[in-house]
This record gives C-alpha cells, structure tokens and sequence, in this order.
C-alpha cells in the first residue's frame, strides 16, 4: 500500500553569506516492496538482435531549447572568458604524476552517442564496464589483460523484464562489504514508458546469476503520470545497508531547461536485492531551496568502501555563466524511520565555477554540457568533488575540483581550477588514494581533446599538501569523434567511472572514451596508482624482463624461466586461447632477485594451446604460448 507524508526540511545557510535560514517541506512515499522480476544467469546469455538506434542530427540533453538556452551561455561565457591560449594559465606547484600500471580496451561503442561509461572492480578483480547499449566483464589477469570473462548488450541482459524501450544511462557498483555488484539502468523517455531498471549479483561472480528489479511500480508509475515526467541521469552510491539513487524527473516533450521537474532520492535495501526478495524501498520528492527544487543532486560515494548510514548529496548552479554557490544536502535515516531528516546548506567557494565551452577537437567540437558536480567523495569530515568548468583565465574547458573542509562544523569550500595546458578537458570522475589517517590525495581521471590532439583521456594527482599534478595518458585517440553527421558539435560523454581498489589502497580503476581510427567512441580502461605506491613497474619495464618456457611443446611437465627483477609480488598465470584463467601459481614475493625456474604437471591440461604468463605486482612482464601434446 502506497504511504506518503511530509517531513521537515531545514536549511541551515550560513549568514555570514547574507543568507538566511529558513525551512521548507519534503515528501517520502514508501510503496510496496517491488518484487523480482528475474533471474538471469550472464554466462548462458546468447546473442541477441542487438537493436540499436543513432539519431541523424546532434541531440542535446533533454530538447532543443536545452541546447538553445545552453548555447547562448556558452556563448555568453566565450565573451567573457575568450580562449587566450595555454600561455595564460596560471602557474602551480606541481605533484608527482599517477602511475599507469595497467589499461586495456573497455566496451566498444555499437550504438548511439555519447557513450555513458560506468565501471566497478571487486576484491577479485572482476572489472564490470557499462556503455549505453552494452554490459561486460572483463578479466584484466587474462592474457591479453581485458580480455572478455562475458559480455551482453543491456537489452539482452534485461530482456526476462518485458520492457521493450531502449536501455540508456548505465552505472555500475562494487559493494566491498557484500561482495557483490550492482548494476542500474533507465528506459523509455515518457511518462506511459519509463522505467528504472536495478540489478544485484547473487554472488560477487557478475559472470554468475543476478536478479533484476523494475522499481517503476504502481506507485512510481503514477507519479510518472500525474506529473507527466519520466526519468533520467541517475547517479548513485551506497550506505551500509542502502542503495542510493538519483535521478531528475524531466516533464515529457519539453527541453531541459524548462522541463526540469525535480531530483527525486531513492533508498533500496541491498540485502534484499542479493537474494533475490522483495525489495523495500523509500523514495522522497517535493525537495526545494529557496523555493525552487534541487536539480542534479550528486550522491557522495563513501571514500575507503566502508560506508555509515547517512549520505550526503552535492548540486550547484550548473547553467550559470559564473558562480561559487554549492549544496550540501544531508539526508539521515534508513527508509521507513518516521524521524528521517533532509538538511540543505549553501556554501560560498573561494573558487567560481562556470559553463564550460565546448571542446574543440581536430574536426569541430565537443560538447562539454554543464556545470553541474559529477562525482565526488566523503572521507571523515571532508567531502571531495569534481565537475565541468570553463577556466576564466584561459577560457578553456576545464575541470573544477572542490574541497568541502569541515563538514560537521564551518563547511570551508576550497576550489581549484584544473587547467589542461593545451587540451580541453571534460566529464571528470575522482576516486580516493589514501594509505593512512590524514591522508587526502586523489586521482582524478577526464576526458581531453584539443585542435591538435584527438580525443583521448587522462589522470592527474592530487597529494596532500593540494597540489596537482600534469596529467598522465590513459588512452591517446586514434581519430577525432564524428558518430554524428552533418554536425560540428558531437557528443563526448555525460560522465566517467573511477573506483579505488578497495583493498589494494592507493590504487584506483577508471573508465572513459577516446576516439577510435574509424571516428566511433570507444572506452578504455586503467589501473593507476599514486606516484609513491611501491609498484616496482618502471623496475620491471626497464630491464625487459623475458619469459621461456620449455619443453614445447610439453608432454608431461612445462618448465618457466624468467627474471621478475625487483618485484615484490610474482604470480604466474596460465589460460587457455580464450583468455580464461586456469590455474595461478606462487603469488609471493621472490626469496631473492634475479632468474628463477619454476615447473609444472601438464596432467590437469588437455591437448591444446595455452598462455603462460608472468605478472609482476600485477602486471603483465612476459608472456608464452605453449603446446601442450599427450598422444
């Protein structure tokens, strides 16, 4: 039975700003549990029809008048801020570079424009990416790294659902206390047809079985309807016992500037979701400031994996040309407790941000969308968040990386403007690089392009005395972006996905897209790490460590000989020509540098080829085919 009631709303502003507190009101609705709509099992997923659809002309978010009103701020801002060329920037104190340890192709584009590329790792090293028509899993201890574990389009992936609009808007999470991923998609862009789409991992194998949830109920449905919106740009992140879901309801056939209806918040009970119950679920709406209501509301992601009950959730000004307002909403309470709380603050930023201009790439340009926070992080009492931004001094597309110092207290925002020298830069994503207490540094991960330069992405590291560093290459484009003909303004992306390695502190995996030889964008993944992590990598690549394995081919035992150097971890991986693991062995460190010999039984292997490799504090140094022959 639906349940719906208001709650107070404070909004506790801080009055040296000349701001003054007032309280307004929310709604929670507390439908009934959605039931499980089905299991599939990805490994017995066939092919499919694959349905795709790319639309002739470039569409902006939402509606022409979106990209009308959009465009005149972006011409507003190149008035104001003109490109004044790199010699412009201001000069900084730089930090050491990240350190790429590993990158490996992610999905390819097959469908649509922009790409959307989300991405979750587990304990395991599972790697989950999504793209806007695709879901993979991927391996990156295959060999080649990345090499395909599974693979599904969304719609075959949700096909038991019945939904038969397209699938858009993926976002994936690694839940590090359960051990199991969490994958969310929309479809349908009406209010008769849209529905939220939410899958859970029975186990933390996403190449295993998962249960899949239509949330868009009865209830929601006539939410849909009586205001005549549907659904779209979900952001989420998670408690100890919540999912949490973002999305911006959007009234139907109208643009997204004057179709904005409001930022409804989602609270799911994951426990139920992994095994496939009921799941009981609470959602708010009616949230306003000022008499307005809250668009684009960013949920934090918990830094270390280890999240409490309470989430923040971050917005701005997004459309405007220059400005330093920041939201800070607190939301407190599991869903059905009647003493749940929702507290919005403004702060002033030492740093304005603003609408980003386009990117120029070889060929046209890049569309950069808004200002609005695309990701950010809570580590004790202090939040981390990065977003779209033009750079006033050079007016090129930037990032802004904010500060919140604090949190329980005085809510200080630090902003900085990350420039990149030559490059525009655009949809950032950050993820924490912690080793200890006190320690705050990050990787941030963006897109870049430039007039000379194709589309590719990048890192950069930000340590704890807040200096930045340049930015290091993930994937350098093959090829400018042009999925859309008859246009200068192409789509690059609407977000990136960036996680920490739970357990192996100080490293990160990230996703974003480049542009490939053919002018379709693709993704490409990476594993990086800040520049002090004992890696060992360039050791390893400097001295060109070689791999022999012998007999070959082998009847009854194979015997390897190589040099790991100085590597503090030595694991020996071997698959078949697929690419799947087999067996791994020593995973330890070597008792002395050097060469070493290591051996072992054909008898579990039958006759075929397989791959032999040597991975060095995890990654690849050398690797060999081998024949294994019994007859």
């Amino acid at each position: 039975m639906k349940q719906s009631y208001f709650l107070a709303l404070t909004v506790s502003l801080l009055l040296s700003a000349g701001l003054s507190a007032q309280q307004v009101s929310f709604q929670a609705h507390h439908p009934a549990p959605v039931p499980k709509g089905a299991t599939v099992d990805f490994r017995n997923l066939g092919p499919d029809f694959a349905p795709s659809i790319q639309y002739l002309e470039a569409p902006s978010p939402s509606g022409e008048g979106y990209r009308t009103f959009l465009q005149e701020q972006k011409e507003e801002v190149g008035r104001r801020f003109p490109r004044t060329g790199v010699a412009a920037a201001e000069e900084r104190v730089l930090a050491d570079p990240p350190i790429l340890l590993l990158d490996f192709a992610g999905n390819n584009s097959t469908s649509g424009t922009p790409m959307d590329n989300h991405l979750a790792v587990s304990r395991d090293r599972q790697v989950v990416s999504v793209i806007n028509s695709h879901l993979a899993v991927k391996s990156p201890d295959a060999n080649p790294p990345g090499y395909w574990v599974g693979a599904a389009t969304l719609e075959n992936f949700t096909s038991d659902l019945g939904i038969g609009q397209f699938k858009f808007d993926p976002r994936v999470l690694y839940d590090p206390v359960a051990d199991r991923f969490v994958v969310f998609a929309l479809a349908g862009n009406t209010s008769l047809t849209n529905s939220i789409i939410i899958a859970f991992s029975e186990t933390n194998d996403a190449d295993g079985e998962w249960h899949l949830y239509n949330l868009t109920g009865p209830e929601f449905s006539d939410y849909n309807v009586t205001n005549n919106v549907w659904s779209d740009y979900p952001i989420v992140a998670m408690t100890d016992t919540e999912i949490i879901l973002t999305i911006n309801s959007v009234f139907n056939n109208q643009p997204w500037q004057t179709g904005f209806f409001e930022t409804v918040i989602w609270q799911i009970n994951k426990e139920e979701g992994y095994s496939g119950q009921p799941l009981e679920l609470t959602y708010y709406t009616g949230i306003e400031f000022g008499g307005k209501r809250i668009r684009n509301l960013c949920p934090v992601k918990h830094a270390t994996g280890e999240p409490g009950d309470n989430v923040f959730f971050l917005s701005n000004r997004n459309f405007d040309v220059e400005n330093d307002s920041i939201f800070i909403v607190e939301l407190t309470g599991k869903q059905g407790d009647p003493n749940t709380t929702i507290e919005v603050d403004v702060r002033k930023a030492d740093q304005a941000y603003g609408v980003p201009p386009n990117a120029i790439q070889t060929n046209g340009t890049l569309a950069t969308n808004d200002a609005r926070v695309l990701d950010a992080f809570l580590l004790d009492d202090q939040i981390q968040f990065v977003g779209n931004t033009v750079d006033f001094n050079t007016g090129q597309a930037a990032i802004y990386h904010g500060i919140i110092d604090n949190l329980s207290t005085t809510r200080d925002i630090t902003g900085f403007i990350v420039n990149g020298g030559a490059d525009d830069l655009g949809y950032p994503s950050i993820a924490y690089t912690g080793l200890e207490a006190g320690d705050e540094d990050a990787i941030i991960v963006a897109s870049h392009s430039s007039a000379t330069r194709f589309p590719g992405c990048s890192a950069l590291y930000f340590d704890n005395d807040r200096n930045h560093s340049e930015l290091v290459t993930i994937k350098e484009g093959l090829n400018y972006i042009g999925n859309i003909p008859n246009t200068e303004d192409e789509r690059w992306g609407d977000y990136s996905g960036n996680q920490r390695k739970y357990d192996e502190p100080g490293t990160v995996w990230a996703v974003s897209s480049f542009g490939e030889s053919n002018t379709d964008n693709d993704t490409w993944i990476g594993q990086l790490a800040r520049p002090d992590l004992n890696v060992a990598t360039a050791e390893v690549e400097e001295e060109q460590l070689s791999l022999l394995a012998f007999p070959n081919p082998a009847r009854e035992l194979v015997t390897v000989e190589f040099d790991a150097g100085q590597a503090e971890r030595v694991r020996i991986l071997v698959t078949d020509l697929t690419g799947k693991p087999l067996a791994s062995f020593m995973d330890d460190k070597p008792k002395k540098p050097g060469k070493a010999v290591f051996s072992f039984s054909t008898d579990p292997l039958a006759t075929g080829v397989y791959f032999v490799t040597v991975l060095a504090d995890e990654k690849v140094i050398a690797s060999q085919k081998v024949v294994v022959q019994k007859d």
